[in-house]
């Protein structure tokens, strides 16, 4: 189960189609997205109809709304093997949740004119802590990195044992 609880807004358009591919391309994996405006009806329809339109299925997709307490969320990521990380804006308290919880998070470094503190984050993070290994310099090797991951349940395993102490 791949998953983000980056606020939605940070989903954008280039965001969904390497996740999608990233889902194609991983067969019977799920995503789970969590952020305050799936609240709203019309926000989940959109999100489910953006990544339907690009193949994937919408029966694959688990949005959720905030949960009712700092517990609960944490214990969602319980349910998630891998995260995705937001581009060009990050996540910062979510990776670093992600990272406590024992979730790997795969990050695409920014370069050039991109290069800002918001987009860099994930960047800066998994270097301090020795997982520069998640962090992609394209899309194409955000999606080698996820889809590795994914077929590599025993990487999944140790990281989940170490991210927290690292």
């Amino acid at each position: 189960t791949f998953g983000s609880f980056n606020n939605v807004a940070k989903i954008n358009g280039r965001v969904v189609r390497l996740w999608a591919r990233i889902l194609l391309a991983v067969p019977d994996s799920r995503l789970c997205l969590k952020s305050r405006a799936f609240a709203a009806k019309q926000v989940k329809e959109s999100c489910l109809t953006a990544f339907s339109q690009l193949g994937v299925d919408r029966s694959r997709i688990d949005l959720l709304n905030v949960l009712p307490s700092t517990t609960d969320h944490l214990d969602r990521y319980a349910h998630m093997d891998i995260s995705l990380d937001t581009f060009p804006y990050a996540g910062t308290t979510t990776t670093m949740e992600s990272l406590l919880m024992g979730v790997p998070v795969v990050t695409l470094r920014a370069s050039g004119s991109e290069a800002t503190h918001a987009q860099n984050v994930g960047v800066s993070l998994l270097t301090q802590i020795g997982c520069t290994d998640l962090i992609a310099d394209s899309e194409d090797q955000f999606m080698e990195i996820s889809i590795g991951l994914a077929r590599s349940p025993e990487r999944i395993r140790s990281l989940r044992e170490s991210l927290r102490q690292r």
